[in-house]
């Protein structure tokens, strides 16, 4: 049984082997039918396209042959393509070549329809007869101007004559005037001599006077010049005292409330200190003001003397600079015996949300002790306000965007609000002002206190608004500082608990 399977097994496979090669031989010679098939049909497309092309190329060459013997027309823009092709067939292109040059004979008021071999020669004998009869005006004007020549020659004789007899009259007339001349020309020349002297005095009075008025003006000059410079000296001297850049000490601690939450300051109410005002602390060893570092911050609550005043700490000092007697206070917005003042001009964006902030701005300038002044931008782009020479700070925003109307566009109005500004600026200077930029005064702010410059909008953080206790509440009991109702009402509840 296991040798007739394994004979089956070999006849199997032997039948699937012969299978198998005539199964190839067949797809060899149908892949050969096929390819030498798709080859000759490729041919016959072929010469069929360039049949189909040289049978177009015939009829074209026909149609533009029966145009130019005048069976057909042929437009302007066939005209320019026939100029300027190139067919490739050497015979045709000179006989287009030919035509285009015959057809020039046409004049440009000849329609494309009459372009053609037949209307040439009638077209040539129509402009001989035009040419023969324009010669023969031609002839009879030149017949009728030689006749005219010669009647304008008889003329033009006669009045040769007569200007003659004019010329001769008039040579008389004029050795008449030539003496007469002589006669004027002597008179003449005595008069300018007696001119001559009077205008020899006059060049030396006008000499004395030039050089007199020219010592009064160098005279006057020496005296404006000394002049503006008394005037410059005084302006400098007024820009420095009016301009201090506030890095002067104005006070110092007198004394630390412990545990160190209350100080006294060296500054009252004969240095017109009011209560609000905030100051920076510096250690009683720093030389510059400028460059030195805050030991804290303190704000004043309580005016006590002429010299003396209560001030709270709102700037957490370090434990290892704690705040001593003898530390120096100073404050860039605030000035002993006077308001200081803060003036605004153009937009004011610290929070970068595109709004103007010049709203929370002017709040942390009160908050620091200041006066604002706003210089708003009015719908024609002019600065509004005043700004006098009490103001210390000129603070510079963006110009502002003014939506335009009839009058003037958005971009007149920028630039005018820009111009505007540069004025303002302009004023600053002449009045001792000094103009700031916004990053300028945020540093000053931030110099003072965080508390002044707590960031706005989107960039706005709870840690930044916390609960605030109460003033001399701190180690007591909250019902000390109760109203009475509210306190008996608290002990009445001990009470009970105690029983």
């Amino acid at each position: 049984m296991a040798a007739r399977d394994d004979s089956v097994i070999r006849g199997s496979l032997i039948t699937s082997l012969i299978v198998l090669v005539l199964s190839l031989a067949l797809n060899f010679f149908l892949y050969r039918w096929g390819s030498t098939s798709s080859l000759e049909s490729e041919r016959a497309r072929e010469q069929l396209t360039n049949t189909q092309n040289q049978l177009r190329t015939s009829s074209e060459r026909i149609t533009l042959m029966k145009a130019m013997m005048g069976q057909g027309t042929l437009s302007d823009a066939e005209f320019e393509v026939l100029r300027q092709s190139a067919s490739g067939d050497p015979e045709m292109e000179a006989i287009e070549r030919q035509f285009i040059q015959d057809m020039a004979y046409l004049g440009p008021d000849v329609d494309p329809q009459n372009r053609n071999y037949p209307a040439l020669p009638e077209y040539l004998v129509n402009a001989i007869r035009s040419r023969n009869e324009q010669f023969g005006q031609a002839r009879a004007e030149a017949t009728t101007i030689r006749t005219q020549a010669a009647s304008n020659v008889d003329n033009a004789r006669k009045a040769q004559t007569e200007a003659e007899k004019n010329r001769d009259n008039a040579l008389a007339k004029l050795e008449q005037a030539v003496a007469e001349f002589v006669a004027d020309r002597e008179k003449m020349k005595q008069v300018g001599e007696q001119t001559r002297d009077e205008l020899t005095k006059l060049e030396r009075q006008l000499a004395a006077l030039r050089k007199s008025a020219s010592d009064e003006k160098q005279q006057l000059t020496s005296q404006l010049t000394q002049t503006q410079s008394v005037v410059e000296t005084q302006r400098q001297e007024l820009s420095r005292i009016r301009n201090d850049r506030f890095e002067n000490v104005q006070g110092e601690i007198s004394y630390v409330v412990p545990p160190g939450r209350l100080v006294h300051i060296s500054l009252g109410s004969s240095d017109g200190l009011r209560t609000g005002v905030q100051f920076g602390v510096i250690d009683v060893n720093e030389l510059s003001v400028e460059n030195a570092e805050l030991k804290a911050q303190i704000q004043v609550t309580k005016i006590l003397g002429e010299h003396s005043a209560q001030a709270r700490v709102v700037g957490n000092p370090s434990y290892r600079n704690p705040l001593v007697q003898g530390d120096k206070i100073y404050s860039p917005f605030w000035a002993p015996g006077r308001q200081v003042k803060i003036a605004l001009a153009g937009e004011v964006d610290m929070d970068g949300d595109g709004r103007s902030d010049v709203p929370e701005l002017t709040a942390m300038i009160q908050r620091a002790g200041a006066e604002v002044i706003e210089l708003t931008t009015g719908p024609d782009g002019e600065l509004q306000g005043a700004l006098d020479s009490s103001v210390r700070f000129l603070v510079i925003g963006e110009v502002p965007t003014i939506a335009g109307g009839l009058d003037a566009s958005t971009d007149d109005l920028r630039n005018r609000a820009a111009a505007a500004i540069g004025r303002a600026k302009e004023r600053a200077n002449e009045l001792g002002v000094t103009p700031i930029p916004v990053w300028k005064l945020m540093d000053y702010l931030r110099g003072m206190s965080d508390t002044v410059t707590t960031p706005l909008g989107s960039a706005a953080r709870g840690t930044d608004f916390p609960p605030e206790a109460s003033t001399g509440t701190s180690g007591r009991d909250a019902s000390t500082v109760l109203p009475e109702i509210y306190r008996n009402q608290i002990e009445g509840q001990r009470g009970q608990r105690d029983r």
